[in-house]
Parts: structure tokens; sequence; C-alpha cells
């Protein structure tokens, strides 16, 4: 589930991040454990440099690595940056960034990440050369004369500082398209797309070498998918308006079957094939409901709930599930050998191969589960879910309910999602993260605080000992096998 009409929300203000070796500095972490991806394709200024080039952009400070020849993740508020958006960047005389939010200046070591609170003389910035006024661009962008970039959507991105590097190189930021640099004997222009299409991210999924992300869009953008393949470091972006098949960007919830990659929006549901050809389902291909809120893969079948009900596709067929008469749907988790629904009126289960199984009813001795039950997650035959009345969990395999530490109080629609693993149960909320450790049974919370870019968390997703939470601001990735959180 990532977000239903009518739910209660605590738009709570954000707070100034931690840093490192910095006065709001939280000793308990390092930037190896807490890294953010945010939009940063609205930039205003670049400074080259021989080993790394600072661009400040709107959501951090970004730096190019030459040597990896890759972007390495902004540095944000999170990381004790006084403000997100950056408004001038220069290098000091010891060789760090020097970083100006509003009154406020800081120094970030390139190499390291950790900020300095100590002053330097600024070094004069590189000479900025004339704008060229022809370049062969990219495929997908269009280098206009007059100092403007047109690309991806028909954006249309004014060139906001040009500045000289090496040898014939010169960098350009731009306000819409990010970064890009041209080599000025062949006049060859290249755009480096890094970071989110748009910031509020409430579907998110993540293998070992790609990452997905959507969200309803944001005050710059109306929707839009970010996939990030990340051995090749490659950003590439789905909009619907440049699409075929693609009805809606604006993403409800993600799934992937295969190769295949399955989008809830607010148009219905929509399927990429291997072969990268869409296609969307709507009201008329028989959904109950356009407003979808979850999708999730298994049993033999896709599984999409809305809010008059769920459907299960095979192949190109879509049959409704026989919940109750328009039941709407919050969340969905495909467990061992079932599947499972979170509902405004309880929980239920489907257990066996999709048409062939039996949909049931399941209730908790103390009645937990008989009214609205926000999220439901998974890990093998373990099943839990959350809620207004708190947190249940369930044995599948054996029948029995499994004893669980208080959490909470939970606000109606506080929950946003439930994702398990072996030593830990992760509950995201919109204000923060719950952590349960297993061996311990103990919760710990999660915010800006921590290293969490905005305390509204929509969704999780797991590999291996990291955990990604995407936010109302962006994706914050939290290495948790780096080091625990003390009481």
């Amino acid at each position: 589930m990532r977000f239903l009409p009518g739910a209660v929300l605590l738009f709570l203000g954000i707070t100034a991040g931690t840093g490192h070796s910095h006065g709001r500095q939280n000793a308990l972490y390092s930037p190896e454990e807490w890294e953010s991806i945010t939009v940063t394709r609205f930039a205003s200024q670049v400074v080259p440099g021989t080993r790394y080039t600072a661009v400040a952009t709107t959501g951090g400070l970004l730096l190019y690595d030459h040597l990896r020849r890759r972007w390495r993740n902004p540095l944000t508020p999170a990381d004790g940056l006084p403000a997100g958006a950056i408004e001038r960047i220069g290098i000091g005389s010891d060789g760090t960034i020097v970083v100006v939010t509003g009154s406020e200046e800081v120094r970030v070591d390139p190499s390291t990440g950790y900020l300095r609170s100590d002053r330097f003389p600024e070094m004069a910035p590189p000479p900025s050369p004339s704008l060229p006024t022809n370049l062969f661009s990219d495929p997908g962008y269009l280098y206009l004369g007059d100092g403007r970039i047109r690309g991806p959507l028909n954006v249309v991105a004014p060139v906001t500082d040009i500045r000289a590097g090496e040898g014939s190189d010169v960098w350009m930021t731009t306000w819409g398209l990010g970064l890009g640099y041209a080599d000025m004997r062949t006049l060859q222009l290249e755009m480096m797309p890094h970071g989110l299409w748009s910031g509020d991210v409430r579907a998110l999924v993540v293998t070992d070498d790609m990452l997905i992300a959507g969200g309803p869009g944001d005050f710059r953008s109306t929707g839009g998918v970010t996939e990030w393949r990340m051995a090749g470091d490659t950003w590439e972006y789905v909009l619907a308006d440049e699409t075929m098949g693609l009805l809606s960007d604006r993403v409800v919830d993600l799934a992937l079957d295969g190769p295949e990659v399955w989008m809830a929006i607010d148009a219905g549901v929509a399927r990429r094939e291997q072969s990268g050809r869409w296609r969307t389902w709507t009201e008329r291909d028989g959904l109950p409901d356009h407003r979808t809120t979850s999708i999730t893969v298994g049993c033999g079948a896709v599984w999409l709930g809305t809010l008059r009900g769920a459907v299960a596709i095979t192949g190109d067929s879509l049959t409704g599930v026989p919940l109750p008469r328009e039941a709407v749907v919050r969340d969905m988790a495909a467990g061992e050998g079932a599947v499972w629904f979170a509902t405004e009126s309880g929980s239920w289960g489907y257990r066996g191969t999709w048409p062939d199984g039996t949909l049931f009813r399941l209730r908790h001795p103390d009645g937990r589960l008989d009214g609205s039950v926000d999220v439901v997650g998974t890990w093998g035959d373990e099943v839990w879910w959350a809620g207004s009345r708190g947190m249940v969990a369930y044995d599948s395999g054996s029948g029995e309910w499994l004893p669980v530490p208080e959490v909470g109080p939970l606000l109606p629609g506080e929950a946003t999602s439930l994702t398990l693993d072996d030593a830990n149960v992760w509950l995201t909320t919109i204000r923060g993260v719950w952590r349960l450790i297993r061996d311990s049974g103990q919760w710990y919370h999660y915010d800006e605080s921590d290293g969490l870019l905005d305390s509204r968390v929509w969704c999780s997703a797991l590999t291996g000992n990291t955990i990604w939470f995407g936010t109302r601001a962006g994706i914050t990735r939290f290495d948790f096998s780096l080091r625990r959180k003390t009481p």
C-alpha cells in the first residue's frame, strides 16, 4: 500500500539532518550507512576538478568521480548540509568543496564525504567560456543555439553555468536536465543524467543490479519512472507522454514478474514486456476501479488491489477475486504458497495456484484483524499485519499466532509498508521507520536525525543487508550490517 484517499496524514516539518564531523553530527552513524538519492537534474553551478567535479543542485551536492567514471550519491541535509538546495559552491584552498546555502557555509572533503566547519579562503572559480553556438547532442537531446537543451518529455532546460575543464572539455549545468560536458574539438555534447525524475517515491523495487522507482509526481513533475542500472551507473526515465501503450506514469506500486515490469498506476495497471512493449488495462478492460492501491506476484498470477476489490492477471486475462463486494484493498503480499490481503474490513488469504486455490477470511482471536488493516508483509510462512489496532503476526504453516512486541500506537493510515527478513521486521510510516530486531525483541525508530531524507516514508525494499526507503523527498539507502543503533 502506498497512499489512499482519506488516510490520516501528519505532514510534519522537515528537521535539519545530521552531519559528519559537523555540529549536528549524530556519532552513531557513518556516511557509508545512510546514503540518499534525490532529484538532481535541477543544477545551478558546476566546479570541475581533476578527481571530482562538483555540482550544486536542488537535491544536494553532487560529485562525479573521474577515476571511477561514476556519480557518488548526493550529500543532503541528512548528511549534515544546512539545506538541500545549494546556492553556491567553490573550491577551498585545502581542496575541499565550499557549499553555501543561505547564510550558512560548510566544507566537504570530496574523497570521504565528511563535512568540516573550519574556514579557508575560497579559490577563484575556473574560467567561464563563451556559450557554444552549435553542439552535436546525444540521441534524445537537442542543443539549441540560444543556450538551451531539449531533452526527454520535450523538457527545454536553460544552461545555468558553464566552466572550462581540462583540455578542450567544457562542463555545463542545466535547470531540468542535469549535467553535461562537451568536447570543443569535436563539438560533441554528452549529457550525464543522474538521480530521480521526481522526488515523491511511493513505489520501489530493487534487485542486485537495478532500481526502479515511481510516484505521483511532485511540484516539478506530474510523474515519471526512474530506472537505475547500478553496474553501469546509467539512469533512464520512463515517461507516459513518450511511451506508446503507457497511459500514465503516476505510479502507486511496482512489481517484477521475471523480466516483466508491472505498475499499478492511477489509470489502472500497466505491463512492460521483455521486448519493451507496454500495455495498460483500465476499467474498460475489466478492472473494478482504476484507482489502484497495490500489486504483487505469486500463486501463478499477478494480483492488483483497487478501491473496489482485486483482480488476478494471468497472461492477458483479468479475473475478479471474490472478496466482499467493493472491498477496499489497502495492501497485498505474496508469501509461501499464498497471497494475503489487507483491507478496510479485515484480512483475507488465497492459498494455492490461481484459479484452483481457496479464498478464506482470517480472524485474529482478539479481533485485531476485524477492522481496517493498513499493510501486510510476509517472510516464508510468516505473515505480519499492521494498522490502528496494532501489529499481529501469524505462522501460516503451523496455523499459530506469533508473539509481537508492542509498537505504536499507530493512527489509521499511518503505517505504509511492511518488509521482513530473517533478522528484522521493518515498518514504514508517515512518521519514520520502526525496526524490530528479532533476536532482542526490541523496536528502534529512525527519522531525519538518523539519516532519512524525510520522515514520511511510503515504501521499502530489501537487498541483502541493505534496505531502501522511498520517502516524500527521495530514496534513502541504509546498510544495517555496518552498525546497529543503540538505545
